[in-house]
């Protein structure tokens, strides 16, 4: 059991309605790392384990073969990195202080462009855009 438990390198479960899934990283004797993915569910008193094996050099294929399925069923990717948008806009996702709030309303009832206060608060046009409509000056 103790060896056993030096094979495995890593694992997440996740809970799924009446099913279990487990990602496992585990290592062969001889060094090789390897996928393993399973699926516990339980039917009727007992429960039904399937797994899949995924070796180390299949796993660039594995990952393509996988987010080919997940963009024909429409789970859509990540598509930012949270440091090339500080990069542009270094107060991105950060908490408003109420000064920014009375500041940002003061600028937009100059009529400043969405942009160029995107730029003056160094935030997401999308973030003022939101902003705004939760202080009640545009409607979303």
């Amino acid at each position: 059991m103790n060896d056993e438990k030096k094979k495995e390198l890593f694992t997440e479960k996740i809970v799924a309605g009446s099913r279990s899934y487990f990602f496992d990283v585990k290592e062969a004797k001889d060094g090789t790392k390897y996928l393993v993915i399973s699926e516990s569910r339980q039917s009727g008193e007992s429960y039904e384990h399937n797994r899949v094996m995924i070796f180390e050099e299949h796993l660039k294929m594995f990952a393509e073969g996988m987010e080919k399925a997940f963009a024909f069923l429409g789970v859509k990717k990540k598509t930012y990195n949270l440091n090339e948008i500080k990069q542009i806009y270094p107060k991105a996702y950060e908490i408003w202080t109420s000064d920014e709030d009375n500041r940002l309303k003061l600028k937009y009832q100059e009529g400043i462009a969405i942009n160029e206060l995107a730029s003056c608060f160094q935030r997401q046009p999308s973030a003022i855009r939101s902003r705004l409509a939760k202080l009640g000056l545009t409607s979303v």
